[in-house]
């Protein structure tokens, strides 16, 4: 709650005035699922918790850090110039994963997919930048995990199109619109 209404108040000062632009930076662990399985769930939370100590390191004081949920952080870093400025923040957290993590004398190697929504004048809903940085992350995922990726306007049309396209053939099989030939 406190990160959305962080990030409530950053889009609010730059509808009032030219305050410094920011990003929203969503990441989740790749293949935690992986790791719950053969170590188990209190296991599992050890490492949530190690991650989220050695990500608050690797932010600049200012930036809110928040667990989003599961094992999805976001994280929003403000007072940016650019894009070059979002990636160095996400290259700095990536970092911190270079090591591994001691898990009670288990060490655990955990990488992270990174998306990176940065500020424009079309956000005026913190749940569109959220959105825009989690459609980023599922393409850093896609391009091999364990890197990051910037939103573009492409990365959304692929996704409602995904969705219509996956609507239509429901409707489609619904009907018996298909002939096998």
């Amino acid at each position: 709650m406190l990160f959305i209404d962080r990030l409530s108040c950053a889009l609010a000062d730059l509808q009032r005035r030219a305050a410094p632009h920011f990003s929203v930076l969503f990441f989740d662990l790749d293949r935690f699922k992986n790791i719950n399985d053969s170590l188990g769930h209190l296991t599992g939370d050890k490492l949530l918790r190690a991650i989220a100590q050695r990500v608050e390191t690797a932010c600049r004081p200012g930036d809110t850090v928040a667990r989003f949920g599961g094992d999805e952080f976001v994280i929003l870093v403000e007072d940016i110039k650019n894009v070059r400025a979002a990636i160095v923040a996400a290259e700095r957290i990536q970092e911190e994963f270079q090591v591994p993590f001691d898990l009670d004398g288990i060490e655990v190697f955990a990488t992270i997919s990174i998306g990176i929504a940065l500020w424009n004048p079309n956000y005026s809903r913190p749940e569109d930048m959220l959105r825009d940085s989690d459609t980023a992350m599922y393409r850093a995922k896609a391009m091999g995990r364990n890197s990051f990726s910037v939103f573009d306007d492409e990365m959304h049309r692929q996704v409602v199109a995904t969705l219509h396209l996956e609507n239509d053939l429901r409707r489609a099989l619904a009907r018996e619109e298909f002939r096998v030939y």
